[in-house]
């Protein structure tokens, strides 16, 4: 594996580094200090240089688009995929005619990179499998799925749309009951001590802009703290960030439901603009990446607000979606 300097930042799809047109390093940013993740292409930021996770040979993303995330130590990336299935690929003669109008079926895992060996791990079993969510302690990964069934005429089982908690060490996954209505392709957090889960509900009649709920690890009770989406708690757990107002406003709220309070609201900028994909807080809890998109143009930004002062800072411009900033230390 080959570091290049941070001013010569990449995003073309390779398994090693390769040097960056000016144009190219203008789409990333570092931070001193920090690890960022950056997707579609996930590339990984930090002091010591810019790396280009490789993907699967023969991977596609995950469908609707779920998101990526990195392990609090910076050494793991967990991401939906999509890899060829095997099993469902019948094998037939080169002189059949039908084999050139045969397509490839895929299957959904979640994935899990090792910095260290430079090798992905993958957790299988679904139809679909959503946005990845490390816990504090680096060692589950939560996210939402739906189970394939075991009856082949059926695509997936009854009642298996669930949140499910991956044990990284022992393969085993737990399913938290009642997150059927959890919408998998948007962001889901861990509070710093592990106890909770803040995810975002399906909207409904009732909540049309879906809803914010804490999970209780263990007990399985829920708590909804407003009306959004893409939760994502802080670094130190006094504050949940999240999108509102069909995500033109970036919130912030206690966990215990009080003190709601807007960030940066863009619901008037000219051109069309909304926030969308993750909410990424800094390590120190006093910055939030922001993604903003012009939905009636082509223009896709990551925004950095100082929440001390308000001010706000454009990162990059016509990149990379920002997903994790975690703190940086040599080992």
């Amino acid at each position: 594996m080959r570091f290049l300097s941070q001013a010569s930042l990449q995003l073309a799809i390779a398994a090693t580094c390769i040097c960056a047109s000016d144009a190219q390093s203008a789409r990333l940013f570092g931070e001193l200090g920090s690890i960022l993740l950056s997707g579609g292409n996930l590339v990984v930021v930090s002091p010591s240089g810019t790396l280009e996770i490789p993907w699967p040979l023969g991977s596609r993303q995950g469908l609707d688009l779920p998101l990526s995330a990195i392990s609090p130590d910076g050494e793991q990336v967990a991401s939906s995929l999509r890899l060829p299935d095997e099993s469902s690929n019948k094998q037939c003669l080169p002189s059949q005619a039908d084999c050139k109008k045969q397509q490839i079926e895929y299957k959904s895992v979640m994935g899990v990179y090792s910095m260290a060996s430079k090798t992905w791990k993958f957790y299988e079993g679904f139809r679909y499998a959503g946005s990845a969510a490390f816990s504090p302690d680096g060692r589950h990964v939560a996210f939402r799925v739906t189970r394939k069934s075991l009856n082949p005429d059926c695509g997936y089982a009854p009642d298996s749309e669930t949140i499910v908690i991956l044990d990284l060490q022992t393969g085993q996954m737990k399913s938290i009951p009642n997150t059927t209505t959890v919408r998998g392709n948007r962001q889901m957090s861990w509070s710093p001590d592990g106890r909770y889960l803040a995810v975002q509900f399906s909207e409904s009649d009732k909540i049309p802009g879906g809803e914010i709920v804490l999970i209780e690890k263990d007990t399985e009770e829920q708590k909804a703290i407003g009306t959004g989406t893409n939760p994502s708690w802080s670094p130190k757990g006094d504050w949940i960030a999240y999108l509102a107002n069909w995500e033109e406003k970036c919130m912030l709220v206690h966990p215990d439901g009080t003190g709601a309070k807007a960030v940066l609201d863009i619901s008037r900028r000219s051109g069309g603009w909304l926030f969308y994909s993750a909410v990424v807080w800094s390590p120190g809890e006093d910055r939030l990446l922001l993604n903003e998109e012009q939905w009636d143009g082509p223009h896709h930004d990551v925004a950095m607000v100082d929440l001390a002062t308000g001010q706000v800072t454009t990162k990059s411009k016509n990149g990379d979606v920002a997903l994790g900033w975690v703190p940086f230390s040599r080992k």
